[in-house]
C-alpha cells in the first residue's frame, strides 16, 4: 500500500518588502518561499494550485 504524502501550504510575509510568499511543507519538510504575491489569499491559493499541479492535493 502506498502512503500519500502529507502536505500543507502556508503564507508568510517578508518584512523587507511587505509581499506574500507561500511555503509548502511535505511530510514535515519545509520547502522554499515562492512568490511574491499581493495578498495572503493569493499566496495560499497559488500554493494549493501547485499541489494540484504536482498531483499531491
Amino acid at each position: 500500500m502506498v502512503e500519500e504524502p502529507e502536505a500543507s501550504v502556508r503564507a508568510t510575509q517578508k518584512n523587507d518588502d511587505g509581499r506574500w510568499y507561500y511555503v509548502i511543507t511535505m511530510d514535515g519538510i519545509e520547502g522554499s518561499s515562492v512568490g511574491p504575491y499581493d495578498s495572503e489569499e493569493e499566496a495560499v491559493e497559488a500554493g494549493r494550485q501547485k499541489l494540484v499541479e504536482d498531483d499531491v492535493a
